[in-house]
């Protein structure tokens, strides 16, 4: 694990809005009235009874885009996975080590149901429960028991009980349908929070708990969710980015506050969003860019409010900027701007929310370094930002200020270097 941080950095898309099926949902079925061939309908795949007609909550983490640093991930609804951006570590996972500037099938596999894109290296589970990783692996962060790093796809152990995955910057952490939760990889800090600074290459248990229900990595620190909605953090708390009112590093989780009304969270870089169950959103950690979207430049270490709105349902913190969408279907966002990533035709970064557009049609976001893709509930796929690596997946490598629509038949166009 390296002691210097590079501004590069990544992580989704926790869905939580309600959805009303056709009379005829099922899973195989393509949904009606879809432009897109995007996995929108994915979003109902932790749902263990589908009632037609009936409103449906989500609640979860499976990711079906991920932008990651310099790379990108996203699921199609005939259970596909494709990959695009830089990948000079294996970070597409094509067998190659060729950036691309517009999507390619990862393996000719059709049942891959969550993904997540970290800083060079991605996870990804499969239908069976399995769980696999490619790209960067100088930390341990892909699992495997080597420190090597994989331009394809290898079986993280023989686990076949794994829901849901998040790919951080140097370290991974999982959660089994049990409900355990699990971490691996760089643990400087205590970034893997179990008590020790000691990297490892392949899944360990954190604490013995069997509540956890989500969790998120920044830049050597972690956030989770229980089922009683208590959240907790460890590891690197240089910007207060714990929330715990302190800037001390910790080895184990400790609770941020007394409040167990949390049901999402998301963190990428120095920074971390949170929503309760009252719809309203919080903020703390660093704010230089105005991340945290409270109308300042100051970090915090304890949650502050973001505006007075009470409508978040899914959340995404990048690198210096912060995505969320609110119940109406409408898409906001804040903090750095300077690859385009607000998607509000400026490149002036804001420290409060900036609506993206006037559509009301969008369902989950992700935010990268200085990038976005989000979906609509179309089934089509959006991105904007930075692209210097084809990060955008658009065939280009020009940098985009507005939303663009990924063309779903667009050929891949690869070109040399990372």
């Amino acid at each position: 694990m390296k002691k210097s941080f590079v501004w590069w950095l990544s992580s989704l898309i926790l869905i939580g809005f309600t959805l009303t099926l056709p009379a005829d949902a099922t899973w195989a079925t393509t949904p009606k009235n879809v432009t897109g061939e995007w996995n929108f309908f994915g979003l109902l795949q932790d749902v263990t009874s589908i009632i037609a007609n009936k409103p449906v909550r989500m609640v979860g983490d499976n990711k079906w885009v991920s932008a990651g640093c310099s790379h990108a991930v996203a699921l199609k609804y005939d259970g596909t996975l494709w990959a695009w951006g830089g990948n000079l570590l294996g970070s597409v996972g094509d067998g190659t080590n060729t950036r691309t500037r517009a999507p390619v099938q990862v393996e000719s596999y059709k049942k891959w149901v969550s993904v997540s894109a970290g800083c060079f290296y991605t996870l990804a589970l499969k239908s069976d429960g399995t769980l696999w990783a490619w790209g960067y692996n100088g930390d341990g962060q892909l699992g495997d028991g080597t420190n090597t790093r994989t331009n394809t796809p290898v079986q993280v152990g023989s686990d076949n009980d794994w829901v849901s995955v998040e790919a951080g910057i140097y370290h991974t952490l999982a959660l089994k349908s049990d409900k355990t939760l699990w971490a691996w990889g760089g643990n400087l800090f205590g970034s893997l929070g179990d008590g020790s600074d000691t990297d490892r290459n392949t899944p360990v248990r954190i604490e013995s708990d069997k509540k956890w229900i989500l969790g998120k990595a920044g830049i050597a620190y972690t956030v989770a969710l229980k089922s009683d909605g208590t959240l907790w953090t460890w590891g690197w708390n240089s910007h207060g980015q714990l929330g715990i009112g302190t800037y001390t590093n910790r080895n184990t989780p400790v609770q941020v506050g007394r409040d167990n009304t949390w049901i999402s969270v998301s963190a990428k870089a120095w920074h971390t969003l949170a929503v309760r169950s009252d719809g309203t959103l919080w903020a703390w950690g660093y704010n230089g860019d105005g991340q945290l979207g409270d109308g300042t430049h100051s970090d915090r270490n304890t949650p502050v409010q973001v505006g007075r709105h009470n409508m978040w349902v899914s959340i995404s913190a990048g690198a210096r900027h912060s995505v969320a969408v609110k119940s109406d279907g409408t898409l906001w966002a804040w903090g750095d701007n300077r690859g385009g990533q607000l998607g509000n035709g400026t490149n002036t970064a804001s420290n409060t929310p900036v609506q993206v557009g006037s559509d009301n049609k969008w369902v989950s976001v992700s935010a990268g370094c200085f990038y976005t893709l989000a979906l609509k509930s179309d089934g089509t796929l959006w991105v904007w930002g930075l692209n210097e690596d084809g990060q955008l997946g658009d065939g280009t490598d020009t940098d985009k200020v507005f939303p663009e629509r990924i063309n779903p038949l667009m050929r891949t166009v690869d070109f040399d270097g990372e």
